[in-house]
């Protein structure tokens, strides 16, 4: 069975086939290979167990692009999400982003979360700094549900990798986005480094 690989955590990945999601291991001849399973692969499996969707990893295709940081394969774009406001954005990790993005040719969608709790000023400042910069720049409010139409309308179509700090809303949007990745909310997400900083990257495969 095929399927593509939109999550990956502690050893486990999750696998979204054409209509659900499975969590898999990989096999050893992987490792034989040194060779490892990266978000947005387009991967074969074998169903170990149908009731608790579980399976195992026997074949990786052939990739179109492999990033580093964040570590994901066959992507058309990256959706950035930084809080405008509780935390803070970190300017810094975001322009970092930015520039790994540009130097891979990912074209990228800049976007700030949790706008009802910014000013409207500091809102107008980040889009025009932004937009002068060349990308695409989207304010939504996932408590609230706001600008959501939007996101999934430029993610349409795409396969997008979801990146960004810890604590800016990245699980949450992805269960509106895509509820049947059923990812757990938590506190304190699971991260993985991108450039010495905490992010997490889940794939987004819309079709």
């Amino acid at each position: 069975m095929q399927g593509k690989i939109i999550k990956g955590i502690a050893g486990f990945y999750y696998v979204q086939t054409e209509d659900k999601l499975y969590e898999c291991k990989a096999k050893g001849i992987f490792r034989n290979k040194k060779m490892k399973p990266l978000v947005g692969d387009n991967v074969e499996i074998d169903i170990l167990d149908e009731e608790d969707q579980e399976g195992n990893i026997t074949k990786i295709y052939e990739r179109s692009n492999e990033l580093i940081r964040p570590a994901v394969a066959n992507v058309n774009q990256a959706l950035i999400i930084f809080a405008a406001k509780n935390p803070k954005p970190n300017y810094n990790l975001l322009d970092r982003f930015l520039m790994m993005m540009e130097k891979q040719e990912v074209p990228v969608i800049v976007c700030f979360n949790k706008v009802d709790l910014a000013k409207e000023q500091d809102l107008t400042l980040l889009e025009k700094v932004y937009e002068n910069c060349g990308h695409i720049v989207k304010f939504i409010s996932v408590k609230e549900e706001e600008g959501i139409d939007e996101i999934r309308k430029l993610i349409h179509g795409k396969t997008t990798v979801l990146a960004g700090p810890s604590g800016v809303g990245k699980s949450s949007l992805m269960n509106l986005l895509q509820p049947e990745a059923q990812m757990e909310q938590k506190a304190t997400a699971r991260v993985a480094t991108a450039a010495q900083e905490a992010a997490k990257e889940d794939l987004l495969n819309q079709k």
